[in-house]
């Protein structure tokens, strides 16, 4: 027989843009390796479109020959690329 001692919860979650507060739909991850002035940290930011949208402006006028690409796996690990 099967007795609940804590009754089950499903917590439901929210992810909110750092900037403005606002539901995130885009993300910010880059990782710090040897040798950079930030060896072994990362930064990581989520971002409504709004400021995704800035930052895109920023990279593309600084580096043009950044490109955004469609990515089929956008969930997987972005170190391993295990879904």
């Amino acid at each position: 027989m099967k007795k609940i001692i804590t009754p089950a919860v499903r917590e439901e979650s929210e992810t909110l843009c750092d900037v403005t507060g606002k539901p995130a739909v885009a993300g910010l991850l880059m990782y710090f390796w040897y040798g950079s002035s930030h060896d072994g940290h990362r930064l990581k930011v989520d971002l409504c479109d709004e400021v995704a949208e800035e930052v895109l402006t920023v990279l593309r006028t600084k580096y043009p020959h950044f490109k955004v690409e469609e990515d089929e796996n956008i969930m997987a690990c972005p170190l391993c690329r295990r879904p």
